[in-house]
């Protein structure tokens, strides 16, 4: 990929940025895009009613299990064409298989009903990606942009459904009221007519074909959007045209003084012919004899006689004895057996899949169910054990800093008249320690008679998000906190942030409403 050939600009962009860029994308080279998707699983769809023509449902259960593979020809269209060389229809069936070589058995198997198929494709494709390397790979993209390519399958699986229900509804429309009347309708819904279940599976891989591209394109910029975050491709693309414009100057510069150049080339040619030439000397070649002393000297020093110990877990080798004698566990064999019972006075040939499939379902169901409780329990086990009057051990008590962000927020470091000695540093002219004396002097009642457990991890910023959420969302086991506080507490914060980073102290009357704010809050009882 030559990242100097994208067609579109290489910016940050958001998911939803990313979807609607693919969407134009799709609706630009639709038409290139729906028949690739439709050539090669045309022709299958007819192999199926060829060989199966009284299984309708498993030959489009079949097709559309094969999504996988038909995704890969127009994502490797979109991918040559989004980087400045498009190729043809006829020329990419020509790599039907070539793009299907890679990877096929797992995306037609653990990876086929994967969320994020169209996000995730593009990594097998075109980076060709496998085994670590892709999952490490895919980490990483997963990271960002996972929820919007869910939310991508999700839409576009419901517009295909939407689709297909629209063209059966018109193709019923299109039918003459005057024989509308008389059809009979309840073998068409109970599929006794096979020749329509085909017409309408017809339809159903036309309508897939039509969605498949705006599908892969918005899944593959998705992935491109990822990989310009990822690799700072908009800043490798300036750097490059900084570099091109000054090698054209340059360029320019040498057009324009050719004389400069022809001199210092005279220069050189001058210093060569005056110079005097250095001595050559050869070295002896050595005999085969020495060669062979001299090869045996490296080969018995220390490089070539380093012994590394390997520790690790290997398999161990058994015999054919104890191959023999392994055997399934009963329990196993036990569960097979009930599972596949059968009636012994029906014979063999008649045995029927309802039977097993309904026990597969009820232990599936039974799982489910035990699953669910233990999740609900382990979810409402504070609530459980209140209930039943056992309680919890008490949390230990978290240790009360006594710094903040530089500042001693400690109650024996604050003077009797908090109020009073802010409004005499600041008109001393200290008005950085006079509006940070308050602000502390604000973090130490926060943790003293509110309870807050601000770590040195926080920034202001947090810490005052902190005292907002607990107003918004109060908690029995807290204090509560007031919103005239919670406003004070914004307000001062933005206020030292202000004064203590970008050097803008408030306006005095300000600090006379703070001060005010602060009595209102905490008193004067330090």
């Amino acid at each position: 990929m030559q990242i100097k050939n994208l067609a579109v600009r290489a910016r940050l962009r958001s998911p939803w940025e990313s979807v609607d860029l693919g969407i134009a994308l799709a609706r630009k080279y639709w038409w290139q895009l729906f028949m690739v998707y439709l050539l090669p699983s045309a022709p299958l769809f007819a192999l199926c009613y060829w060989l199966f023509p009284e299984s309708p449902m498993l030959s489009i259960l079949f097709i559309w299990w094969l999504k996988p593979v038909f995704d890969r020809l127009p994502l490797f269209m979109i991918s040559r064409a989004l980087f400045g060389s498009p190729v043809s229809v006829g020329t990419a069936l020509k790599h039907f298989f070539s793009q299907n070589r890679r990877d096929w058995f797992l995306w037609l198997t653990f990876r086929r009903l994967s969320p994020t198929r169209s996000f995730d494709m593009p990594v097998t494709v075109l980076e060709q990606s496998t085994g670590k390397a892709r999952s490490s790979r895919i980490g990483v993209l997963h990271r960002k942009h996972s929820g919007a390519a869910t939310w991508l399958t999700i839409t576009l699986y419901h517009i295909e459904m939407f689709l297909l229900a629209a063209l059966s509804v018109m193709a019923f429309l299109f039918i003459p009221e005057q024989y509308s009347g008389g059809i009979d309708w309840m073998p068409l819904l109970l599929g006794d007519t096979q020749w329509l279940e085909w017409i309408y599976n017809g339809l159903y891989l036309f309508v897939m074909a039509v969605v498949a591209p705006f599908y892969i394109v918005s899944g593959f910029c998705l992935y491109i959007g990822r990989r310009i975050e990822l690799e700072g491709w908009d800043i490798e693309i300036q750097f490059r045209d900084l570099l091109e414009n000054q090698q054209h100057k340059k360029e320019s510069r040498r057009r324009n003084n050719p004389g400069a150049t022809t001199l210092v080339l005279l220069c050189s040619l001058i210093l060569m012919a005056v110079l005097p030439a250095p001595p050559t000397s050869a070295a002896p070649a050595e005999t085969p004899q020495q060669a062979q002393e001299h090869i045996d000297e490296i080969l018995a020093g220390e490089d070539f006689h380093q012994i590394q110990e390997v520790s690790g877990w290997r398999k161990k080798d058994k015999t054919e004895i104890e191959l023999a004698e392994e055997k399934f566990p009963d329990w196993l064999i036990d569960f097979i057996e009930w599972l596949f019972e059968s009636n012994p006075d029906e014979p063999r040939s008649e045995f029927k899949w309802g039977p097993t499939i309904a026990k597969i379902l009820e232990i599936v169901l039974w799982v489910g169910i035990v699953c669910g409780l233990g999740y609900l329990i382990w979810r409402h086990h504070e609530k459980i054990l209140q209930s039943l009057q056992w309680q919890a051990k008490p949390k230990k008590k978290q240790p009360v800093p006594e710094t903040l962000f530089g500042l001693d927020v400690r109650q024996s470091s604050l003077p009797d008249d908090v109020c009073a000695e802010v409004m005499r540093l600041w008109v001393e002219g200290d008005k950085r320690a006079s509006l940070g004396l308050l602000y502390r002097a604000t973090l130490s009642h926060l943790i003293e008679d509110f309870e807050f457990h601000f770590g040195d991890h926080l920034t202001e910023s947090e810490c005052a998000q902190l005292v907002r959420t607990r107003q918004q969302e109060p908690k029995e086991e807290q204090p509560p906190v007031s919103p005239t506080l919670s406003h004070f507490v914004q307000e001062l914060t933005a206020n030292w942030q202000q004064l203590a980073y970008a050097h803008r102290p408030p306006q005095e009357a300000q600090v006379n409403t703070l001060c005010g704010q602060w009595q209102q809050e905490f008193g004067n009882d330090r």
